[in-house]
């Protein structure tokens, strides 16, 4: 392995982990997107009642010899593309890949606002074009990793990992 930075060790999360932090946007935040029919305890049920070791396969397949900016990409293809939740998909993987980052001793420092907006907006409208993703294409290289990979090409070269 190279002297580039990469993600190696995903041991400071969990499944449970990621479900917990993706049931605080639904405890905290008014864009958790709700039908009006879904009480908050239907939606934590929804979040809770995924399985957890369809989320463990996000971690068991990650690719630890790719290169940052392709980790990063995946891990947002993986967790934002499969969508585990009923929503905040996107912020929950971005959350859990910062405390990826921190956890590999990789700087977190801040990434633009807009430009992650952005990104996430034209994610949302790739997301409905391409296959689905599937538990055996979390890592899949399509549009939707495409999108990604040009994000964190954009914030990790500029220095803000």
């Amino acid at each position: 392995m190279g002297s580039e930075p990469r993600i190696t060790d995903l041991s400071a999360l969990d499944a449970e982990d990621i479900k917990f932090r993706n049931t605080t946007f639904l405890k905290s935040d008014v864009e958790y997107e709700q039908t009006g029919r879904e009480t908050f305890e239907e939606l934590r049920h929804q979040i809770w009642v995924t399985r957890n070791g369809d989320i463990r396969r996000v971690m068991y397949q990650f690719p630890t010899e790719a290169p940052l900016y392709e980790q990063c990409a995946g891990w947002m293809h993986a967790i934002a593309g499969k969508h585990f939740f009923p929503d905040a998909n996107h912020r929950t993987a971005l959350a859990t890949l910062r405390t990826l980052l921190r956890s590999n001793d990789i700087p977190v420092g801040r990434w633009p606002l807009d430009l992650s907006k952005k990104t996430v907006l034209w994610s949302h409208e790739v997301r409905k074009e391409i296959e689905t993703v599937r538990l055996d294409t979390l890592y899949r290289h399509d549009w939707l990793f495409l999108v990604w990979v040009l994000y964190f090409k954009t914030v990790l070269r500029n220095g803000t990992a």
